[in-house]
């Protein structure tokens, strides 16, 4: 008799941590997924356009002429944007001209490359006109060739049968 009311002092012990541990856990979950409308709503804008523009969509339209030479004095280039519509925002600029960094002062135009000789292939690239006059006036480029997945495999399927005999 008193071992079976010890066992019911343990039960209902038992019970008691446990509901306890649920309500706490439960608290937690609800403080932890509580949605509170006074809460303010970051939104984080992406992408190039939009923070060029200050996150705005701008109403004018530019017409964009090519990218003029680079001017080695300053290393870059330049590019006239001319408005599309005379409609537009009076915010719009007539004409605007954007400049921006040269890529390599070196450009060159590409050769095409030789046949394989010794598991090389080479290419002789020639200087674009208007690039950077400190740089060399022909580049040569040299490159292993690939092996031909074909030829190993009927060579090796020879050796096979040369082995077998």
């Amino acid at each position: 008799m008193i071992t079976e009311m010890k066992l019911w002092c343990n039960l209902i012990f038992v019970l008691g941590i446990v509901f306890s541990l649920m309500a706490i856990t439960a608290r937690a979950d609800s403080d932890l997924w509580d949605d509170d409308d006074n809460k303010d709503v970051v939104r984080i804008s992406r992408g190039i356009k939009e923070q060029a523009s200050g996150g705005k969509k701008s109403a004018c339209k530019y017409e964009k002429e090519e990218w003029s030479e680079c001017d080695p004095k300053t290393n870059t280039r330049s590019r006239k944007m001319s408005l599309k519509t005379k409609s537009a925002s009076s915010t719009c600029e007539p004409v605007k001209v954007v400049q921006k960094k040269c890529k390599k002062a070196c450009r060159y135009v590409k050769g095409s490359f030789s046949s394989c000789v010794n598991s090389q292939m080479t290419r002789i690239d020639n200087i674009k006109p208007n690039s950077d006059p400190t740089c060399e006036p022909t580049r040569k480029i040299e490159k292993k060739c690939k092996s031909d997945p074909n030829a190993t495999k009927s060579a090796k399927k020879g050796n096979k049968k040369n082995n077998k005999q």
